[in-house]
């Protein structure tokens, strides 16, 4: 069995425990106190030696726990040893803890910033968080001045990159690849004071696009002649490509101006000038 699944499973069986004894807080705290001292490595890598025999392992941990958590989860602490599963310690406690904030209607937000906040920003961030979850939110903050500024929030599996460092890392994609707008990133109404506006001065957003104006054929995007540009936009793959006329099969490149091609224009003559012969003979 996987030891995610087992970690679940222990973490499930001692809140149960908790729930049906009242005593959710002091199992919680209990099991935070077992997972830091069974995460030591030199504690878990004596208590899961097979060659030390258990009484061994156990007077160890009765000697390092029974004044620090109540008698139960002492007992919960002496079965992780006896079954060589000390290392699932912190994994049962982080599950426990997910256990614990879906039972009180509450979720924990890691929440960044490159500043400490003050009370007024917290209690904004809170209140946001409180809105997109349905939760009620309870802060643990950190500081790393190498996102520039903005708020980088994660609630469980759901992370929020609001960050400066990571709005400009989207610039920076948009330039290179010449395109319109970029990814959501889901930040509608999140902290706008966090989120600073990377536009130019009016307010508007800044949009990398390619230039719309080039039309012509010419070298700056008029017509081939210099005039202005074509409001008919670019010549088309048809218009540009050679084509051979009905009668002397000249090619051409493009259209005349009058509408017929070159071609058409000459057999057309030809075919008028036969039919007056034609009625002179028969005169």
């Amino acid at each position: 069995m996987l030891k995610g699944a087992v970690a679940r499973r222990y973490a499930e069986a001692v809140f149960e425990i908790g729930v049906e004894q009242k005593t959710l807080d002091t199992w919680r705290a209990d099991v935070a106190t077992i997972a830091t001292y069974f995460g030591n490595r030199q504690l878990a890598f004596v208590l899961g030696e097979p060659n030390i025999r258990f009484e061994r392992k156990e007077a160890i941990v009765r000697d390092l726990l029974a004044d620090k958590v109540q008698p139960d989860p002492l007992k919960f602490a002496l079965l992780l040893a006896e079954r060589n599963l000390v290392g699932l310690a912190p994994r049962v406690s982080e599950e426990f803890d997910r256990l614990y904030d879906t039972y009180r209607g509450q979720a924990q937000a890691q929440v960044t910033t490159a500043m400490p906040l003050d009370d007024e920003l917290r209690a904004r961030i809170a209140a946001d968080l409180q809105a997109m979850t349905g939760k009620r939110i309870i802060l643990q903050e950190r500081v790393d001045p190498s996102i520039l500024g903005g708020v980088i929030a994660r609630v469980g599996d759901t992370l929020i990159d609001g960050s400066v460092r990571r709005k400009l890392q989207l610039l920076r994609e948009q330039i290179r690849q010449g395109g319109f707008g970029g990814p959501n990133d889901g930040l509608d109404g999140f902290t706008a004071p966090l989120v600073p506006d990377l536009g130019p001065a009016g307010g508007a957003p800044f949009v990398v696009a390619p230039g719309s104006e080039s039309t012509g054929g010419g070298a700056n995007g008029g017509s081939a002649d210099g005039g202005k540009p074509s409001p008919s936009g670019p010549t088309s793959a048809t218009e540009m490509a050679p084509r051979t006329g009905s009668a002397g099969g000249s090619a051409h490149m493009a259209p005349r101006p009058g509408g017929q091609p070159t071609g058409q224009r000459q057999g057309g003559q030809g075919a008028n000038s036969s039919k007056r012969n034609n009625k002179g003979r028969r005169r």
